[in-house]
């Protein structure tokens, strides 16, 4: 079988009918000119949209590497050489599967975009068959797809490594010699942007399509989306040409290669073009969810969220491997580890997904919802509160835990001293309905049917929770911040055990966290299955407005811009009849200006908070309250920088999880400034952050930075060794040891 065929034949079929499959029995290369072949070799191509979330690779590649968004694992976070080189893990695991050109099985990115070219050609050279043959918008409507399938995998490519090689033209079996000399990013975006101009002109509107099919196809809106994004990722980088050579290489010697390599060109129009772009997307008949929780809304036997009209684009995904060799895991990466009898919850649940944790976020990812009272996404990104619940045997469907004084109740029981604490301050305003107003005993059960079994509080040093009453609290409270009777401050000490032991918080207490829900899927295969069958939304229209904010405020514009972004907050905003979490209204930050109704069970919002949402130019004046919020790094020393780091602050508050953060401040050249100034575990400052009293020597919240963040170095992933070792010289010579060191990244 011929490298075309295997790849295309290793994906497999979606859910909607435009992406159905059908295997056959003997394939030739004429079968991909015939109108069957050539459609299932287009089908094919949509594995490119999948491939950041069917697997770990993805999440690895795309959710690392930003300022709020971490996995973990000490290694990676810290940016340790162990994990980041060409050996590593970010190297030979991750990135291999990227350009999944030369490893075990060809699947990734070069066989993606071969099948593309092999679409591409037969279109463009007159061979296609049948329709292809008799329909010219019929036929440039599905050029457009694979021209946009391959422009994305290079975006990840060139996203990840920098310059690449580009290569146009298909092949039917392996080449004689891997000669692939890299290719400036400048002439790649050239190739991309002229693709989805072409696409943006033969796609049809979504609303051709019925049902979520417009969604997941490309279409008019996703070439548009993604022109806007290319168009302003070049100008943002407009300025770091002089980092290259005369002939646009990159000298590896160059302690500013990094900034090169960020270089895409420089036109003069291009913020013009995202503005234009961004609008005609806006103007197509997309539409802001009316509330941001619905963007990732799921039912029993349903997801309404799939049919939004913000999507412009997602990942389409059906049941288990229906979709690629992995099928959806990505639903699962996000959660916590929070099966634990202890608080409720001896068993997953259908209603928590699945555990296999991955992915987590550090506390700017909380801390960036600077008003978490106005501010309703803090609470519809991140998991709060678990309720103790059971799992049933019917898909989706849990059910209430055991009461508080049944026999088979496994919940944590009071202590005498905790319960005389609850029964003096907390109970007289304890009003939950669960609750039914009793009395803390002590040797009781904490938890029972409806109660509240694990709670987050993401509170500041400034703000801690005397420990006293932290341990009070009718479930079990995980708070960042606890300060004892004594005056010692402790992060993230052991919530599940009384905060007894010395858990050194940032190495091993990011865990068990507030974790991303957008994707949980309560409709997977089994109560404890890592396959997902939802779709991933990767472009949205809040999105759309913040790249056109974006662009009109590089250019000055800033009113125009502030009106983008407040489209995007009013949204957001927390609307009356709606109910915040329990801890929100109980306990957070905050919570004091909420009004009495509000701060009673059910917590139903009464106030409004679509005023409180809207910004103004203070919000980067360098002097405001609102401003200093922001927390901006202090590189950002200008009204347009700070600018710019609030369209970043923003887009955590809106897409966190989602893995577009990366790719936004990557490629807007501020990676290193909101690595260093927001990710302690990456970062090398010291004193930077609030010190803890429970460290063990140098671990621990110490107030330093953990990581070997370097931007010279890790701005860019390197290249996998292996692929590095197979690559030839076009007589098809090995590259000797200075061939492959001028062929990888600086620094690795």
């Amino acid at each position: 079988m011929t490298l075309l065929t295997a790849s295309l034949l290793l994906g497999t079929s979606c859910s909607s009918d435009f992406l159905e499959e059908k295997m056959v029995s003997t394939i030739t290369q004429d079968y991909f000119d015939t109108e069957e072949g050539l459609e299932q070799l287009i089908v094919g191509t949509y594995d490119a949209l999948r491939w950041k979330y069917s697997w770990q690779e993805g999440p690895y590649l795309f959710h690392i590497s930003s300022d709020a968004e971490i996995a973990s694992n000490t290694a990676i976070d810290e940016y340790m050489t162990s994990a980041w080189s060409a050996s590593g893990a970010m190297g030979n695991t991750w990135a291999n599967d990227l350009l999944g050109y030369y490893g075990k099985q060809l699947l990734g990115g070069y066989p993606i975009i071969n099948n593309c070219n092999r679409a591409i050609e037969s279109i463009t050279q007159g061979k296609a068959k049948g329709r292809f043959a008799t329909d010219p918008a019929y036929a440039a409507q599905r050029l457009s797809e694979a021209y946009f399938n391959r422009a994305w995998v290079y975006y990840m490519m060139v996203t990840t490594f920098g310059d690449v090689y580009y290569n146009p033209h298909s092949n039917s079996s392996l080449p004689a010699a891997f000669n692939y000399p890299r290719t400036t990013s400048e002439e790649i975006y050239k190739h991309m942007i002229a693709d989805m101009r072409y696409a943006y002109d033969n796609l049809p509107l979504y609303t051709a399509f019925s049902g979520t099919e417009g969604r997941e196809r490309i279409t008019k809106g996703a070439a548009a989306h993604f022109l806007a994004k290319l168009y302003l990722q070049r100008a943002q980088a407009a300025e770091f040409g002089q980092y290259r050579n005369a002939d646009g290489s990159i000298d590896n010697n160059n302690p500013n290669a990094y900034l090169g390599m960020l270089y895409k060109g420089n036109v003069s129009t291009d913020l013009d073009s995202a503005i234009f772009f961004a609008t005609q997307v806006i103007n197509m008949g997309y539409s802001l969810a009316d509330d941001y929780a619905d963007l990732f809304e799921q039912a029993v036997g349903a997801y309404p969220c799939e049919n939004n009209n913000e999507i412009i684009l997602a990942a389409s995904y059906g049941p288990k491997l229906a979709n690629s060799r992995y099928g959806m895991r990505f639903q699962c990466y996000f959660n916590c580890n929070y099966v634990q009898a202890l608080w409720g919850l001896p068993g997953k649940t259908w209603t928590y997904g699945n555990q296999n944790v991955r992915l987590r976020q550090n506390d700017w990812a909380y801390d960036v919802f600077t008003d978490k009272m106005a501010d309703s996404r803090f609470e519809k990104s991140f998991l709060l509160e678990f309720k103790a619940l059971l799992s049933t045997s019917t898909t989706g469907v849990d059910q209430e835990y055991y009461t508080y004084n049944d026999s088979k109740n496994t919940t944590k029981t009071w202590t005498a001293e905790d319960a005389a604490y609850f029964n003096e301050h907390i109970l007289p305003t304890y009003t939950r309905e669960s609750w039914g107003g009793r009395e803390a005993v002590a040797g009781e059960h904490k938890i029972g049917k409806g109660d509240l079994g694990l709670v987050f509080l993401e509170n500041s040093k400034q703000t801690a929770i005397p420990l006293a009453e932290a341990k009070a609290q009718p479930y079990v409270l995980y708070p960042r911040w606890v300060v004892t009777e004594d005056g010692k401050y402790w992060y993230r000490r052991n919530g599940y055990t009384d905060y007894a032991t010395n858990d050194v918080g940032l190495e091993k207490g990011m865990g068990i966290s507030a974790c991303i829900s957008k994707h949980n899927d309560i409709n997977r295969e089994g109560v404890g299955s890592e396959y997902g069958g939802r779709n991933v939304t990767m472009f949205r229209l809040a999105e759309t407005y913040l790249i056109r904010a974006e662009a009109k405020g590089r250019k000055g514009d800033f009113p125009g811009a502030i009106d983008d972004i407040n489209e995007v907050r009013r949204r957001a905003a927390y609307k009356p009849g709606e109910e915040r979490a329990e801890v929100l209204a109980r306990l957070y930050p905050g919570h004091e200006t909420l009004t009495a109704g509000e701060k009673t069970y059910p917590y139903t919002v009464e106030n409004d908070k679509t005023n409180a949402m809207e910004i103004d130019a203070t919000y980067w004046d360098g002097s405001s309250a609102a401003s200093k919020a922001e927390n901006y790094p202090e590189q950002a020393n200008t009204d347009l920088k700070r600018f710019v780091h609030f369209i970043y602050n923003e887009l955590t508050r809106e897409e966190v999880g989602e893995l577009n953060l990366y790719e936004g401040i990557h490629h807007a050249g501020i990676q290193a400034e909101r690595i260093l100034w927001h990710n302690q575990m990456a970062s090398t400052l010291k004193g930077h952050w609030d010190a803890a009293d429970n460290v063990d020597g140098v671990l621990g919240q110490t107030g330093d930075g953990k990581g070997m963040f370097n931007p010279a170095i890790h701005t860019f992933k390197p290249f996998p060794q292996t692929f590095i070792n197979m690559l030839t010289d076009e007589n098809g010579k090995l590259l000797d040891e200075a061939g492959r060191a001028a062929y990888q990244n600086p620094g690795y």
